[in-house]
């Protein structure tokens, strides 16, 4: 008999995630207020974004992607919802308003992250 090796991995929860954004775990364990700390904090990261693509700080906005693509690579389906309607919406807001912040993340945009950028942007037209 061979040996099998199983790999798990473990998804990025609410929890997780709210410590990757704020640093500190959250008191909680209920898993609806944890959600909803969850997008608060999410809407205060893209906020941050927004204003470092503003400043024209793209080297530090490039770490907050690295982090949102993460979140959205491992997150549960919480997690990844909140990256894609919350994280990616408002940074494309800022970032359809000036073509210039467009050329100038658009390099530092993780693949994933801009293949959803993308079905954002195209999921009117259709």
């Amino acid at each position: 008999m061979g040996l099998r090796l199983q790999i798990t991995t473990t998804m990025i929860t609410e929890k997780t995630a709210l410590v990757m954004l704020d640093g500190e775990v959250p008191a909680c364990s209920d898993s609806a207020q944890l959600a909803r700390q969850y997008y608060t904090s999410i809407q205060h990261f893209a906020e941050a974004s927004v204003q470092l693509c503003e400043e024209n700080k793209f080297r530090k906005l490039e770490r907050f992607l690295v982090v949102a693509c993460k979140l959205f690579k491992e997150g549960n389906q919480t997690v990844r919802n909140g990256i894609v309607n919350v994280y990616l919406y408002t940074l494309s807001r800022s970032i359809d308003l000036r073509p210039a912040a467009h050329k100038s993340i658009e390099p530092f945009m993780p693949r994933e992250l801009r293949l959803e950028y993308a079905r954002q942007l195209y999921a009117s037209g259709v």
